[in-house]
C-alpha cells in the first residue's frame, strides 16, 4: 500500500448499489416510513459485514478511518 502522507494510505472506492425499495400501497404512510426504514437499515447492514467481512458494532475503532496508518 502506498502512502499518501505521513498519517494515510492511499484509498479506492467501491459504490455497491443495494436493490431498490419501495413503499406498499396498502399502508399507511407511518406503516411505510417504518418498513423502509427497517429494509434500508437491513440492506446497509448486511452490505457493511459483507464487504469489511465483520460484524457491524457501534463502538469506534481506529481501523474505521479509510487508509489509517496506526503507528
Amino acid at each position: 500500500m502506498k502512502k499518501n502522507s505521513r498519517e494515510f494510505y492511499k484509498t479506492r472506492y467501491i459504490l455497491h448499489v443495494l436493490p431498490t425499495i419501495y413503499p406498499v400501497d396498502r399502508l399507511t404512510v407511518d406503516q411505510n416510513a417504518k418498513r423502509l426504514r427497517d429494509i434500508d437499515y437491513m440492506q446497509k447492514k448486511k452490505a457493511y459485514e459483507k464487504a469489511y467481512g465483520k460484524k457491524l458494532i457501534y463502538d469506534f475503532d481506529y481501523d474505521d478511518i479509510a487508509g489509517y496508518v496506526k503507528e
